[in-house]
């Protein structure tokens, strides 16, 4: 999806940033171009409600039960270095 709408963001960018939009790990102004972009678009609004019965899902599916501690120091490090790359 490429699509653009004026004033709001790309399909693309969206997409790629549903995760942090979901999450509530952006700021206010990338908040605000989301959820315009989410208003206008409805194969990305259906992408984000998707996602969010997802999450919803898994969050249930997985309440009572803690990650193996190797298993969170290698996601911890997976995020760190994704960090690292996105702002380089």
């Amino acid at each position: 999806m490429s699509t653009q709408h004026p004033g709001h963001a790309d399909c693309s960018e969206v997409l790629h940033r549903i995760f942090e939009y979901l999450d509530g790990e952006l700021g206010p102004g990338d908040v605000a171009r989301v959820a315009a972009h989410l208003q206008d678009c409805a194969p990305c609004l259906a992408e984000h409600d998707l996602e969010r019965t997802l999450k919803a899902v898994v969050r249930r599916s997985c309440a009572e039960e803690a990650a193996p501690a190797t298993l969170r120091l290698a996601i911890m490090q997976q995020i760190t270095t994704v960090r690292i790359e996105r702002q380089g």
